[in-house]
């Protein structure tokens, strides 16, 4: 479990994050949902131990954040990836500075999984936007981590490489029995893929809806689906919900 208790980060006078208290359960995928500059993309850093806070604590299974966990993989909006080397090349790096053995056989695996054996000697700067999201997740669950943390992974993508890539990281929590925190702005998104999404307000937090439709069969076809979506908009619109 992970225990954020009296969180405040500021950035000069301002406050990103103000006395935020939020606690997240194990192999439970989270999606935090908010208006620009609310303060989400600071509450993930806070979690990667990233970003210090300047008052409250951070535990994890109760022992004290101080630095970023081994065991802990973030995907940034800009991926992350080493330009100079393939995307077989960025797996197996990160294997290798985690002292880990079967460095291929453990790339190829990845590859097959997201659909990338075919572009594995490319690089980066060779994908479309989709592969490279791809290529960037392939990374952070190489090391097999227990905790994913996200900011906006499908920002940048059209709608149909949006779904897919939406689908992926539902078939990766399911396969690796992961923790995910996926920052988020598109509300479509924060209830496909979240079991629980945060709704925050200007530095803090607003409401935790528990989401009835997370990994239901063919929930984007379910107009119960959009009308959950509609509730959450009108929270993220209201002073009070």
């Amino acid at each position: 479990m992970i225990c954020l208790k009296d969180i405040t980060v500021t950035y000069g006078i301002e406050k990103a994050l103000d006395r935020v208290t939020l606690d997240f359960m194990e192999n439970t995928p989270y999606t935090i949902l908010g208006k620009s500059g609310c303060g989400k993309t600071t509450l993930l850093y806070v979690i990667a131990a990233l970003k210090a806070p300047i008052s409250g604590t951070v535990t994890f299974d109760g022992e004290a954040l101080h630095h970023v966990r081994s065991s802990t993989s973030i995907v940034l909006q800009s991926y992350g990836l080493m330009p100079w080397k393939t995307v077989s090349g960025n797996i197996k790096f990160i294997l290798k500075s985690k002292g880990i053995e079967n460095r291929e056989l453990i790339a190829t695996d990845l590859l097959h999984i997201l659909g990338l054996y075919d572009q594995r000697n490319k690089y980066p700067n060779d994908l479309s936007g989709g592969q490279r999201q791809r290529a960037a997740i392939a990374c952070a669950i190489a090391p097999k981590p227990d905790l994913l943390l996200m900011d906006e992974p499908t920002s940048a993508l059209d709608s149909f490489t949006k779904e897919s890539i939406q689908n992926l990281l539902l078939q990766i929590h399911v396969k690796y029995s992961l923790s995910t925190i996926i920052v988020t702005h598109d509300i479509e998104e924060a209830v496909f893929l979240g079991k629980k999404v945060i709704v925050m307000k200007k530095a803090g937090i607003k409401r935790i809806f528990d989401n009835p439709f997370f990994a239901a069969n063919h929930a984007r076809e379910e107009l119960g689906f959009y009308e959950y979506c509609l509730e959450i908009r009108k929270c993220l619109n209201e002073e009070i919900c």
